[in-house]
């Protein structure tokens, strides 16, 4: 591969990589919720904060996952079109 070509490869890959971090963040963020619910509900069953606290825990992780999912298909996209970038060189 020339350098121009390494350097087209290279540009086409950050999107790619941003996507991929995203995914990386949300997928973080649902994993503690989800063990802060878990160890919630065996520790604080029945306390007025908890129960509160944990009907806003499971709307953000809706769309915390939500956005993962968008995030998955963002980077399957710049993949794809990588991919096809690199087949063309």
């Amino acid at each position: 591969m020339t350098e121009q070509e390494k350097e087209i490869v290279a540009k086409a890959s950050v999107p790619m990589t941003i996507a991929n971090v995203f995914r990386w963040i949300f997928l973080m963020a649902a994993l503690f919720i989800v063990i802060f619910l878990f160890f919630g509900n065996k520790i604080w069953e029945g306390t007025a904060w908890y129960t509160a606290l944990s009907v806003k825990a499971y709307s953000v992780l809706l769309w915390d996952i939500l956005l993962m999912l968008l995030s998955n298909v963002v980077r399957i996209i710049f993949t794809a079109r990588y991919n096809k970038i690199v087949k063309s060189l």
